[in-house]
């Protein structure tokens, strides 16, 4: 019969433990019920890839021939994946892709009865080329919210990521990041410095 009681007893136990335990999730999924998220956003590109493009030697070449580059960059698209765990913590894992066109300028050249070839650096030159070079890279950060309200929270996060074309670590940091609005859909902006972004990026997240 005692053991029957204590059988019993434990039963109880497990079972209103087990309850409480399903009613803390069911709560914490009613508070945070998206733990996936889309971010498609935009940004200024990284300065790395300016070290991978031979600008000096090139500019060199170029200005022997009485041409000069131009170079033309355009802001990049980053398509990142978030999971959230908890109130204040997310990981973050990013693609990002770019492009960058390099005109080449020719002077008209100055009539000489030299050997040696004259431009008139003066003038307006023309375009003589075009070169486009796509640039890719990824990157994977943590972030920690120091503010979360309904509408609004104020996140840093610390990563790491790679260039595709120049390929070596670099950090990904980000002292301040913003997210605001509530529902499925939100804004989000960000101060960073990373291999797909400098200075900072901004766009719009989507909510699974």
């Amino acid at each position: 019969m005692k053991r029957t009681f204590i059988i019993a007893a434990l039963l109880i136990c497990a079972g209103l433990n087990a309850r409480e335990t399903s009613q803390d999730t069911t709560k914490v999924k009613r508070q945070y019920p998206y733990q996936h998220a889309i971010e498609i956003t935009t940004g200024y590109p990284s300065l790395v890839f300016l070290a991978e493009y031979p600008w000096l030697d090139r500019q060199i070449e170029a200005s022997r021939n009485g041409q000069t580059i131009k170079e033309h960059y355009q802001p990049g698209l980053n398509v990142g994946y978030t999971f959230s765990w908890g109130k204040r913590w997310e990981v973050s894992a990013l693609g990002n892709i770019h492009l960058t066109i390099y005109d080449v300028l020719q002077y008209p050249e100055i009539p000489s009865s030299g050997s040696k070839k004259e431009y008139d650096k003066n003038a307006e030159p023309s375009l003589a080329d075009r070169n486009t070079m796509v640039w890719g890279s990824i990157s994977a950060d943590v972030r920690f919210k120091w503010i979360v309200r309904e509408s609004f929270s104020m996140y840093s996060a610390l990563g790491i990521g790679t260039a595709f074309a120049f390929p070596f670590p670099m950090p990904y940091i980000a002292p301040v990041g913003i997210k605001f609005g509530k529902g499925r859909v939100y804004g989000l902006a960000e101060v960073n410095i990373s291999a797909a972004n400098t200075f900072g990026m901004a766009g719009i997240g989507i909510r699974l």
